[in-house]
């Protein structure tokens, strides 16, 4: 199930963060005519702790650009253009409910692409122990954070001093 996208900033193509069931959750480019093998291929384990599938790659199928293995259940997807972070220029930032079904593990993921196209994954916000439904840049260049639950909150991310 689809569950953000967003166009990569350099490129203009268009990234989607989909679930799995209990890990296989993805980010996939998404290309015309693309084939992205669910559920003949996947990372994901079924609710039954059975893999989905015994395969996980098919030259004819697209692969998963990311995949995550216990599960994020990833929300919100969003690639930062600002500049009050400057540091952050270009990063992906993904939305995370929980881990591996863990309540009290939401956070925000901010990926990093080097560029041999390997990732350096930070976790940020993980001390809030809240479910994160949406990740977004506002206009003013800075994160605007929605979580989920009883204690829902939209929340602004300033830099620091």
């Amino acid at each position: 199930v689809i569950e953000g996208m967003d166009f990569h900033p350099q490129t203009g193509a268009l990234w989607a963060s989909e679930h799995g069931p209990m890990g296989g959750d993805e980010v996939n480019i998404i290309r015309p005519g693309g084939n992205y093998g669910w559920p003949l291929l996947t990372y994901g384990i079924d609710y039954d702790g059975k893999p989905v599938s015994q395969r996980r790659w098919r030259e004819d199928l697209v692969e998963p650009k990311i995949f995550w293995v216990p599960s994020i259940a990833p929300s919100g997807t969003m690639f930062y253009t600002g500049n009050r972070f400057p540091q952050w220029k270009d990063n992906l930032f993904v939305g995370a409910l929980q881990v591996g079904r863990i309540p009290g593990t939401g956070h925000v993921q901010r990926i990093v692409f080097n560029e041999n196209g390997e990732q350096y994954r930070e976790s940020l916000l993980t001390e809030l122990k809240q479910r994160i439904r949406d990740v977004k840049q506002g206009p003013d260049g800075l994160l605007y954070v929605l979580t989920e639950g009883p204690e829902a909150a939209l929340l602004k991310v300033e830099p620091a001093g």
